[in-house]
């Protein structure tokens, strides 16, 4: 197996981000003072309303190569409040998921993450076939453009919506998930948080998951919201999920995804080595 690489999003940094230039550096700098392997790049600061994001993207890249911190993955842009939105708001989102695959292919990253574009539904009216259908259209057009640009996709496994009746989101389970990644020939991101929150037994997923597992998004919640907490504040099993990623021979990216933009700014860089300790204890479960 080869050696785990710990990533985080480029969110620890203290600096404005009206520069946006200089906002990426400093949290590659920070990133590798603190020890981590790789960043988590995000398209969405980048400006994707236009051409504007690329030379921003192409001075990422530099300051990447400078410094010596790979943006192994990136996150493309996602719909904000499930699949209940307008045509315009959906044709706005596609021309900028475009061109954050088009970013993803400038800042040369692994792995790009894109979402199923499913919602929460009641279970009277869910239809399996009809999510599915729905997932696909969406994801299809960037499939292609992706593989057009050399841009490796991973589809997200997403959390459910809790409600005071039962519900179901298409892309909950692990076998939906690998139904939309076997569609497309494509790779896997399991998210800890959502499977959480979605009531799945982490080991279980992995298992069904197993090989299309390229990277792995890791934070906490108490299985009721999509948190972003620190792990081991919340509810998730931990030594079940290592043990789950050890049982399959997980061998890619362990992303750190947490929210430490809340934090006063003076805390940021504590907040940054508690997750990488917090990565490097985890992964003592999968010994």
């Amino acid at each position: 197996m080869e050696k785990i690489r710990i990533a985080a999003q480029l969110a620890f940094q203290d600096h404005p981000k009206e520069n946006i230039s200089e906002y990426i550096r400093a949290g590659l700098l920070l990133h590798k003072e603190i020890g981590f392997d790789a960043a988590d790049f995000s398209t969405t600061v980048l400006d994707l309303s236009s051409d504007a994001w690329k030379p921003a993207a192409e001075q990422a890249l530099a300051d990447s190569k400078e410094i010596g911190m790979p943006l192994a993955v990136c996150h493309l842009p996602f719909v904000k409040g499930g699949n209940r939105q307008s045509e315009e708001y959906m044709e706005d989102l596609k021309q900028k998921i475009l061109r954050a695959i088009e970013a993803a292919a400038v800042l040369q990253v692994e792995r790009a993450v894109i979402h199923t574009n499913t919602g929460t539904l009641v279970m009277p009216d869910y239809r399996p076939a009809e999510q599915l259908e729905w997932a696909l259209r969406h994801i299809e057009p960037f499939v292609e453009h992706a593989a057009k640009l050399g841009v490796n996709l991973v589809v997200e496994n997403m959390p459910v919506a809790p409600g005071a009746r039962i519900t179901h989101r298409f892309s909950q389970w692990a076998e939906e998930i690998c139904q939309i990644a076997d569609t497309f020939g494509i790779g896997v991101c399991w998210d800890f948080g959502h499977a959480n929150v979605s009531g799945v037994r982490q080991s279980e997923g992995l298992a069904y998951v197993g090989k299309r597992l390229k990277m792995v998004h890791v934070h906490d919640n108490c299985a009721m919201t999509d948190e972003h907490l620190m792990p081991f504040t919340g509810t998730v099993d931990w030594k079940d999920a290592m043990q789950g990623l050890a049982a399959i021979g997980f061998d890619g990216v362990f992303d750190m995804e947490l929210n430490p933009a809340k934090l006063p700014a003076p805390l940021r860089k504590g907040h940054a080595r508690l997750a990488l300790e917090t990565a490097q204890y985890l992964m003592t479960y999968m010994k």
